[in-house]
């Protein structure tokens, strides 16, 4: 008898869903254009490679975020709209499995995006001279910003069978944890220090111009931990009852 791994079967199942979507196609043609309209101005506006590939990213981990927020919004509350949940709680598969399936059924989406993108920045790269280290650093933060909102959208959509709502409160989330980064430099000490710590946007930066830092790849996959267990914990309770 050949062993089964309930983590991977969901993890194909939600990417297989999530690809023969209409409403992906949509995402993936929005990311796309708003990339190559990107990389066509910014080449033209910025004065050099660097900034320019560096609005690229600033903009493409945006679109990242809008993603990620978009395919995990229906994750849980589809499956609780349709009464599947229940179902699937009544398994033998356990709370950690169907969170880290669901999850990283979206990873692999914001992947095959993000690698739809390359043909724009590898021309960037090639044509006009920019910078590996740059692009390299570019997407690993692309993938864990977006991959941070993920986690973030999975959590509300645990907590309704609205899809609406799971991405209209996930969407809510995100854009406070941006907020935090724009805000803090009118706010004094020791505050000022606390909100950038916590904030996306300020976390990101060093991405965008090519650092890898390891403070901000800590932050990401924080954040990324915390909600999947706050996913977790939310399913686990449902079980219990």
């Amino acid at each position: 008898m050949k062993p089964t791994f309930p983590a991977r079967e969901i993890t194909l199942r939600e990417f297989r869903s999530l690809a023969r979507s209409t409403g992906s196609y949509a995402v993936i043609s929005f990311i796309l254009f708003l990339c190559g309209l990107t990389a066509w101005y910014a080449l033209k506006q910025q004065a050099t490679v660097f900034k320019a590939q560096q609005v690229i990213f600033y903009v493409l981990s945006g679109g990242i975020m809008v993603a990620g927020v978009l395919v995990s919004m229906k994750s849980l509350s589809e499956e609780k709209a349709r009464g599947t949940l229940e179902l699937l709680l009544t398994t033998p598969i356990t709370e950690t499995q169907l969170v880290a399936g669901k999850y990283l059924g979206a990873i692999l989406f914001l992947l095959l995006l993000l690698a739809l993108t390359t043909p724009i920045t590898l021309a960037v790269l090639l044509f006009a001279d920019g910078n590996w280290g740059q692009l390299m650093a570019g997407y690993i933060g692309a993938i864990l910003i977006g991959g941070a909102a993920a986690a973030v959208s999975l959590f509300y959509s645990a907590l309704t069978s609205s899809q609406f709502l799971a991405a209209l409160s996930a969407g809510g989330n995100v854009i406070f944890f941006l907020l935090l980064g724009y805000f803090s430099p009118y706010i004094d000490p020791p505050m000022k220090q606390v909100l950038r710590e916590f904030s996306f946007y300020v976390h990101y930066l060093n991405f965008e111009k090519g650092a890898l830092v390891l403070r901000d790849i800590i932050f990401f996959f924080s954040v990324i931990l915390f909600y999947l267990f706050l996913t977790r914990t939310v399913i686990e309770s449902r079980r219990l009852r």
